[in-house]
C-alpha cells in the first residue's frame, strides 16, 4: 500500500477508534444500579500487584499508567481530582478485550469500501477472491511496494495504536503486544488479503516496532501525568496519546460518562427479622 493509501487509512482507523472507544465501555449493567457498583470495583491488591486509591477511594492496579504511591512528583504525593479527566484512573469497567477487538474490526473493515473506490490511490489490486486464496496458499512477500515511510512509519504507528488499545485498559506489555500482532497478521490476511499478497516486512515492523513505540510512549504519558497540573502539562498529554485524550473527552463531555469511576449510590433495604434474608435495591446518580 502507498504512503498516501496507509495514512489515510491510519486517519480514519485513529478516529473511528477514538469515537467509539467510551460508547461500548459505558453501557449501565442490571436494572437498579447493583452490577454498575460492582463492575467498577478493582480486584484486591495481589492480583494486578499493588494497588492505590484514586478520588472517592476507588482502588485501581499498580500498573494502570498512573501516579501511584512512592512516585509521586517531588516527593509529595497528589490527590486526584475528578475533573482532572487526562490523569484520572481508567474506570475498571474498561478492562475488557471484546470492546477494543470489535473496534478494531470496524476500522479495519473500513478499508475495504476504499478498496473498490480506487484501488490504484492504495497502489493494490482490485478485490478478488484469487487474491485471497493465494494469501492464505503463498508465503507473504518481503518486497510489498511500499517505501520507507509506509514500512517503519505509519504500519508501526499502527501497532502503536493497537498496542496503547489494551495499555490504557490496565492490560500489560506482554498482552498487549500479543493483541497488537493479532490486529497485524487479521489485516494482513483478513483485511488486505483480498487486494494485495500479505507482507512480510509489514508483520515484522507493525507490531514489534510499533509495540515498543507505544509502551515508550505509555510510559512518558504515566510520568507526565505526576506533573501539578497545567495547561503544559496537559498540551503534551493530548501529543503523547492524542486518541486515548480524545476517548477522555468524548467520554465526558458527551457521554457523561467519567475515567475514575465515581458513580455514587443510595439505596434502601428491607429487613424481615433477624433470621430473614434482607433486600436492599441500589440506584445510581
Amino acid at each position: 500500500m502507498s504512503s498516501r493509501g496507509c495514512s489515510l487509512v491510519v486517519f480514519a482507523g485513529a478516529l473511528v477508534l477514538a469515537t467509539a472507544g467510551h460508547a461500548v465501555d459505558t453501557v449501565v449493567l442490571g436494572t437498579f444500579g447493583e452490577a454498575i457498583v460492582a463492575a467498577r470495583n478493582w480486584p484486591e491488591a495481589g492480583s494486578h500487584g499493588a494497588a492505590f486509591s484514586g478520588p472517592s477511594g476507588i482502588t485501581s492496579p499498580a500498573d494502570s499508567g498512573f501516579e501511584q504511591p512512592g512516585e509521586p512528583a517531588q516527593g509529595e504525593a497528589r490527590a486526584r481530582s475528578e475533573s482532572d479527566w487526562l490523569t484520572s484512573p481508567p474506570d475498571p469497567a474498561r478492562h475488557n478485550l471484546w470492546v477494543p477487538t470489535a473496534e478494531w474490526a470496524v476500522c479495519l473493515s473500513l478499508t475495504i469500501p476504499l478498496f473498490l473506490i480506487d484501488p490504484d490511490a492504495f497502489n493494490v489490486a482490485p478485490i478478488s477472491t484469487d487474491n485471497f486464496v493465494d494469501a492464505w496458499t503463498r508465503p507473504p512477500d518481503w518486497d510489498d511496494g511500499d517505501g520507507i515511510v509506509a514500512n517503519y512509519v505509519l504500519h508501526p504507528f499502527m501497532g502503536a495504536e493497537a498496542y496503547l488499545m489494551l495499555r490504557n485498559r490496565d492490560y500489560g506489555p506482554i498482552q498487549s503486544f500479543l493483541f497488537a500482532t493479532g490486529v497485524s497478521v487479521a489485516w494482513e490476511y483478513v483485511f488486505e488479503a483480498w487486494v494485495q499478497q500479505p507482507s512480510a516486512i509489514d508483520l515484522v515492523t507493525t507490531s514489534p516496532i510499533g509495540s515498543l513505540q507505544g509502551e515508550l510512549r505509555f510510559q512518558i504519558r504515566r510520568r507526565i501525568a505526576r506533573w501539578s497540573p497545567s495547561l503544559g502539562r496537559d498540551a503534551l498529554l493530548i501529543l503523547v496519546d492524542p486518541v486515548e485524550a480524545l476517548h477522555r473527552y468524548i467520554n465526558k463531555e458527551f457521554l457523561n460518562g467519567s475515567n475514575d469511576a465515581t458513580n455514587e449510590t443510595v439505596g434502601s433495604s428491607l429487613n424481615f427479622g433477624p433470621d430473614q434474608a434482607r433486600v436492599m435495591i441500589t440506584l445510581p446518580f
